[in-house]
Formats: structure tokens, C-alpha cells, sequence
């Protein structure tokens, strides 16, 4: 998408936008996709067996969860591949708002998640007379945390790498389900010495850190879908661009956040008695600096004859 610079209420083209973001971002972002997606599928079926065989419920709870992790893995891998589309007739901003919604699936699989933990707990307060699980179930958890935890890491340096929003909320839910994880093996642990309520009180806990990570990833997911941009950013772009030579002043800037890379429309005025090819200059160097911006892909720049 090619920026715009706007000199006396005519738009002059062939001032070249942004493409934003990071060469490598959508086939390195998949990585991280496909990588939950195979740890998911192993632990999910690992848990399933082991929690069946050592009669541990929560195990096999925990293992079901994680075959919902892979429908919202699948989610994110859709998310990333969507909006590494190019802008086309119908959507000239490009696909980037796709992060955006797989981000929303994200929380949204997390949250069912979280409640359907919590009400697993409040089962386990009425089944008081379970017998105590075998202790491999214990290992089999805490196996399963550090694999979820290293998978969390490397999928939150791929996101720091790439600017995927997507993949950054399944690296929350990686990390959250490694929490899960450490749950069951409170739950296990504390029923072999006879401690009814550990189960119980872990799997709650849980429970709520799991949904409250949920709700703030549906949170920044609507402030986005909603146009809400950082005012701390908002004010720092304004001050680049006010420091342009031959701006002076800046009167309106408005930005929106798309998935990882943002569009930017900024009014500026300038000198009464400049040429139109000499506004048009000072409209291009306010263009390259926003465009120095990695995360900044479409530019707009208005430009008005200054008035004391």
C-alpha cells in the first residue's frame, strides 16, 4: 500500500508506504504454531493415557484441555497465515486485523478452559472418597509444565521477533496451561498424603489465573477491533513529526493498530508561501520518518497553509 501525501485538498500520489513489520515474521510466527500445535497433540494424548492408568481424574482433565489448545493453536496458525495476506480491493489496509480475531479465539478457548478447571475442582470437594492417584501422575504433570514453560518462551521470543500479536496470546496460553499442569501435580501430590483439599484448592486457583489472562487477551483484542491506540505512542509520534523541518505545526494525528503493524493519518500545516512541490517535500520527510517506524505499514499525511 502506497502512502499519500494531501497539498491543498488534492492528493498527490507515488509517495511509497510502509510494508511494515518483519520480512521473516509469518513463516517464522508459524513455527511457534505448528510447535503448539505438536506439543498440544503428545502431552494431550500422554496425559489422557497416564491420568487414565494411574487414576488420576485431573490428569486426564488437563489432557483434555489440551485437545482444546490445539483448536486454538490451529486459530493462531490461521490468524498468522490470513494476515500475512497482501491488501487487496476489499480490504486496502491489508489482513492484519486477522491476528486480532485469532487473538479473541485464544481467550475465549482459555476462559472455557479456566471454568471448566474451576468446576472440575468443585467436583473433586464432593468426591471426597477418591483414592489417592499413583505418583507417576505427579511426573507426568510436572513433565508436562517444563515442556509448556520452555514452549511458552521460545513462542514469546518469536513474538518479540516478529511483532505477532497472535502468537504472543498463545504464548500466554502456553504459559497458562503450564499453571494447569503444576495444579494437577498439587492435586496429586497432595491427595497421596491425604490432604483432600490440595486438589480441590490448586485446581481453583488455577482456575482464576487462568481466566483472568483470559479476560486480558479479550480486552486488548476489543480495544484493538475498536481503534484504541496507546496514547504514550500516540504523543511520541507526534513529537517526530513535529520536529520535521518545515512542519509547523501538527494538528490532528490519529493511528489504529493493525494486528502487528499500525496505520497512521496526520494533519500538519506549514509555511503559507511554500509551492505546492515544496509542501509536497516536507509531507515526504514527515512520511520517511514515520516510516522509520518498523511497525508503522500505512501513512497518510495532510498538509494546510499555517495560521497564526
Amino acid at each position: 500500500m502506497g502512502g499519500k501525501a494531501v497539498v491543498g485538498g488534492k492528493e498527490r500520489a507515488g509517495v511509497r508506504g510502509n510494508e511494515g513489520g518483519r520480512a521473516d515474521g509469518p513463516r517464522t510466527s508459524t513455527r511457534g504454531a505448528w510447535l503448539s500445535i505438536a506439543t498440544y497433540m503428545l502431552l494431550s494424548a500422554a496425559k489422557i493415557l497416564a491420568g487414565w492408568r494411574a487414576g488420576s481424574r485431573g490428569l486426564v482433565a488437563d489432557g483434555l484441555n489440551n485437545l482444546t489448545d490445539v483448536l486454538a493453536s490451529v486459530a493462531v496458525l490461521w490468524g498468522i497465515r490470513v494476515a500475512a495476506t497482501p491488501a487487496d480491493a476489499e480490504h486496502r489496509y491489508g489482513h492484519g486485523r486477522a491476528e486480532t480475531v485469532a487473538q479473541i479465539i485464544v481467550g475465549t478457548v482459555m476462559a472455557l478452559v479456566g471454568v471448566d478447571v474451576g468446576m472440575g475442582a468443585l467436583q473433586a470437594v464432593l468426591a471426597a472418597d477418591a483414592a489417592a492417584p499413583e505418583p507417576y501422575a505427579a511426573w507426568i504433570g510436572l513433565g508436562s509444565a517444563v515442556v509448556m514453560t520452555a514452549v511458552a518462551a521460545y513462542n514469546q521470543r518469536l513474538a518479540r521477533r516478529t511483532g505477532s500479536t497472535a502468537l504472543l496470546a498463545a504464548a500466554r496460553d502456553n504459559r497458562s496451561d503450564a499453571l494447569v499442569s503444576l495444579g494437577t501435580v498439587a492435586g496429586v501430590a497432595g491427595a497421596r498424603q491425604g490432604w483432600r483439599w490440595a486438589d480441590p484448592l490448586a485446581g481453583i486457583l488455577v482456575a482464576l489465573l487462568v481466566v483472568r489472562t483470559a479476560w486480558e487477551l479479550i480486552s486488548e483484542a476489543a480495544h484493538e477491533l475498536l481503534d484504541g491506540f496507546d496514547t504514550g505512542r500516540l504523543s511520541s509520534l507526534r513529537d517526530r513529526v513535529a520536529a520535521v523541518p518545515g512542519v509547523r505545526a501538527v494538528r490532528d494525528l490519529r493511528a489504529r493498530q493493525l494486528g502487528h503493524t499500525a496505520a497512521v493519518d496526520v494533519t500538519i500545516t506549514v509555511d503559507p508561501g511554500l509551492t505546492v512541490e515544496e509542501a509536497h517535500a516536507v509531507a515526504d520527510r514527515v512520511e520517511q520518518v514515520l516510516r522509520a517506524d518498523p511497525d508503522i505499514r500505512h501513512v497518510h499525511v495532510h498538509v494546510e497553509p499555517h495560521e497564526p
